[in-house]
């Protein structure tokens, strides 16, 4: 882990908010585990160090999307229970046994290709948990002979456990009766099969909203990066979550524009009287897209500076107060939802989500991991 970066942009991740989140979602859950979705980096947040620390706070259950994921977080010490929530394929189940890893089983054919492809390389067992379709549609079934067969094929062969039967709500951000309907039809096919140790339906919109006592776990993502699904839950939860995230950078050239004089690529913007525009080292290659064009940042001092002109790659300018100097720092995104520079307004503006503006800040800005006596900077660039 690096400790040096050389371009003055970075993103505080404040593990600490992170706990607290981890711990607030976890009191709404009591009776249930709770599986950290660390899946894509932890959100761009850096899945290395967020489960390290959650691990060290209590977390015993991890969640990713791919196998390689899972591997890289074994690799990196991470000795807790994880299951690959996408499909790996049946070929690679043996890096799943060797890794110790619990993988998602989609349906017969693949529990079936996935069995063949066993060897005895790795004498060891691998945690299966059969993925129901409620009605994502994305990976699952719905029918239940075919649920049946699987617990009867897993159950069969003594490398594989039966350990957990999950689904996914599509809507439990919203108001709306979609959420109980597909909660009642997960409910009525795991109620006509074998109920194994884990079984779990909640994302961060049902484990925020949802009062249940059929499940056994509940898994979140966002809500631990201190991000609502949407407004809709804020309002709907108890939970007050703790923004965990600020992005900020400074200023690193300074230009005194005469009016008619242009910046930036296409001359898109034309200062119409003498004005001063600074440049941010920060870009699209840094996932500050080029549709936040008119996105206001903070200027140190508290002054409110929009983004003008096209937005580089690797650059943006922003129009600032006359005395502005190289080296004030500017704030992107603040760790408040009440400040202007909200992760949620940020999001809004560029007509998006939290989720995935947390997943396009690139590998070049340095993650910068606070808390208590914590302090530490990974830069994946000279890593």
């Amino acid at each position: 882990m690096s400790d040096k970066y050389y371009r003055n942009t970075v993103l505080d991740v404040n593990l600490g908010a992170i706990e607290k989140n981890y711990r607030a979602v976890q009191g709404i859950n009591p009776e249930k585990t709770l599986i950290a979705v660390v899946k894509a980096n932890a959100y761009g947040l850096g899945a290395k160090s967020v489960s390290e620390h959650l691990a060290g706070a209590g977390v015993t259950f991890f969640a990713v999307a791919t196998l390689d994921e899972a591997i890289d977080l074994r690799m990196h010490g991470i000795k807790q229970k994880i299951l690959v929530l996408g499909t790996v394929d049946p070929e690679h189940i043996n890096k799943a046994i060797q890794h110790r890893i619990a993988v998602t089983a989609p349906g017969l054919k693949w529990l079936k290709a996935a069995k063949a492809a066993v060897n005895e390389t790795y004498d060891k067992e691998v945690w299966m948990h059969i993925k129901v379709n409620t009605g994502m549609n994305r990976y699952g079934t719905s029918d239940i002979d075919e649920i049946k067969a699987m617990i009867k094929e897993i159950n069969s062969f003594d490398r594989f456990i039966y350990e957990g039967i999950f689904s996914h709500f599509t809507s439990s951000d919203e108001d709306n009766d979609v959420t109980a309907g597909q909660f009642e039809l997960f409910k009525s096919i795991v109620d006509e099969v074998e109920r194994p140790e884990y079984v779990h339906i909640s994302n961060s919109g049902g484990a925020l909203t949802l009062k249940e006592d059929y499940t056994t776990a509940v898994r979140t993502g966002i809500a631990l990066y201190g991000y609502y699904p949407s407004s809709w839950t804020a309002m709907e939860t108890t939970v007050e979550l703790t923004p965990a995230v600020k992005l900020t950078t400074e200023v690193s050239a300074v230009h005194h524009l005469e009016a008619g004089e242009s910046i930036s690529y296409g001359k898109k913007y034309t200062a119409p009287e003498k004005e001063t525009v600074a440049t941010l080292p920060i870009g699209y290659a840094d996932g500050l897209l080029r549709r936040h064009n008119g996105y206001t940042v903070k200027l140190e001092g508290g002054t409110d500076c929009e983004i003008v002109g096209t937005i580089c790659m690797d650059a943006l300018m922003i129009r600032v107060p006359e005395h502005t100097d190289a080296g004030q720092r500017v704030r992107i995104i603040d760790d408040s939802e009440e400040s202007g520079q909200s992760l949620e307004s940020y999001s809004e503006y560029a007509d998006t989500i939290s989720y995935e503006s947390l997943c396009t800040f690139g590998r070049r800005i340095p993650r910068r991991y606070t808390g208590k006596d914590i302090e530490e900077i990974y830069n994946e660039v000279i890593n």
